[in-house]
């Protein structure tokens, strides 16, 4: 009974600690810690040959790391393409197995991000020594409080949707072959954690980005107010120019820091989007095949169980499910997530228009018009490589695109069915 009041406390000292040191965390800390792990992440699969130097304060080609990360990828693809070339071979390559397609697939959607990511180290390096990230949140001082959501959301896309995947793995190898290991799961899932790596670092860049822009959109709404409150007949009588005209530069002063926030977080975010389109436009490809082709499986075993009294495996089943369903939701985080972006980028172009010009200061119409500016040249959209645009309507053009090919096929096979009746 001792030990259990002892252990009991101890871990309510250990919990209460725990909460203290979550809530010292600022927004900065936060996204410092993300910001390590993702490196750290390319570096474990060999996606990025460079480390950072404390004492120039910079990231810098290793060769080491380039050793390393070369072997890593010579290893992968040797392993991982004897595997699909000996499947095609031997004809083991299952069309009604999602899950095998699905891990092929990632395999070479992983290879082609390691020569594509080896060909920009350059630019790569250039753009993290010039983002300016840490200034700009410790700037705007975000709390963990702001940044909670964004960081569970974060969270869920890079680790909890695969450990779903991977615990159903586990838990099918047990019934199908339960003489195998579970580490065996993850010579299926290797080649999923390295194609999403890139799409994860882009999202975590992205979730940034909507944080530093609604903090942006918040501090504009209170100069917003506070110049249209300026300009209202009564303030006009109360205050005189001279005390106006020393307000107005102060707002102009916050007004002018923001325009340089804006278009650093919009500018930088659109350039991160430009090194990791190729990736992110073969994960849409493989998750729109692997939508169609799991949906035409379940559409197959359902068809045979009815008409030809084959047995449907409710196991197989769910598991194909839990492989159709992660992708969808992990495009859906995305969209939902890119959609917030613009709509908050948009929103600084409808706040600038609500703020009140006609009796404020010169200086202070001149730093709206910058921003303005920057509102309308940036243009802020999302489009890798041009081919698609990240935002609400990508998930219609999926499931209308997936919903045609599947009108498609399931016609041809009932055609067939019926036509060998």
């Amino acid at each position: 009974m001792r030990r259990l009041k002892t252990a009991i406390r101890r871990i309510c000292v250990l919990w209460r600690i725990s909460r203290r040191w979550v809530n010292s965390l600022t927004g900065s800390q936060v996204v410092l810690i993300s910001v390590v792990i993702l490196i750290a992440q390319n570096i474990v699969y060999g996606i990025f040959p460079c480390r950072f130097q404390f004492k120039r304060k910079k990231f810098v080609f290793c060769l080491p790391l380039a050793g390393y990360g070369l072997t890593v990828a010579t290893l992968f693809g040797a392993y991982y393409g004897h595997h699909v070339w000996q499947a095609y071979t031997e004809k083991q390559i299952n069309l009604r197995d999602p899950i095998q397609i699905y891990s092929y697939m990632f395999a070479c959607a992983a290879v082609f991000n390691y020569v594509t990511q080896w060909a920009m180290v350059p630019d790569i390096l250039r753009f993290q020594n010039s983002l300016d990230l840490f200034k700009t949140m410790e700037y705007f001082r975000l709390t963990l409080g702001v940044m909670a959501r964004s960081t569970v959301l974060a969270g869920v896309k890079m680790f909890g949707c695969p450990l779903v995947m991977q615990l159903t793995l586990i838990i099918y190898q047990k019934y199908t072959h339960p003489e195998l290991s579970w580490i065996r799961s993850s010579h299926i899932m290797l080649p999923i954690y390295l194609g999403n790596q890139l799409n994860n670092c882009f999202f975590g860049g992205i979730v940034v980005t909507r944080c530093v822009l609604i903090e942006i959109n918040k501090r504009l709404r209170e100069i917003l107010l506070e110049v249209n409150r300026l300009q209202t007949p009564l303030e006009l009588l109360l205050h005189k120019p001279y005390y106006r005209m020393q307000r107005f530069c102060d707002l102009a002063d916050r007004l002018d820091e923001l325009t340089s926030k804006y278009a650093l977080s919009t500018a930088y975010s659109m350039e991160y989007l430009d090194l990791t389109a190729f990736s992110l436009v073969t994960y849409m490809a493989i998750c729109l095949t692997s939508t169609t082709l799991g949906i035409y499986t379940q559409y197959q075993a359902v068809a045979d169980y009815l008409m030809l009294d084959i047995s449907y495996d409710i196991y197989q089943a769910l598991a194909h499910f839990v492989f159709l369903v992660i992708p969808m939701a992990d495009i859906y985080l995305l969209a939902r997530v890119c959609q917030q972006v613009i709509d908050e980028a948009n929103e600084t172009g409808n706040l600038l228009q609500r703020i009140n010009l006609q009796h404020s200061d010169v200086r202070f119409n001149q730093v709206v018009d910058a921003l303005w500016l920057e509102v309308k040249t940036i243009k802020y959209k999302l489009e890798p490589m041009g081919l698609l645009e990240l935002d609400g309507s990508l998930i219609n053009m999926i499931f209308s695109t997936v919903a045609g090919f599947l009108l498609f096929l399931i016609q041809n096979d009932l055609t067939q069915r019926f036509s060998l009746k």
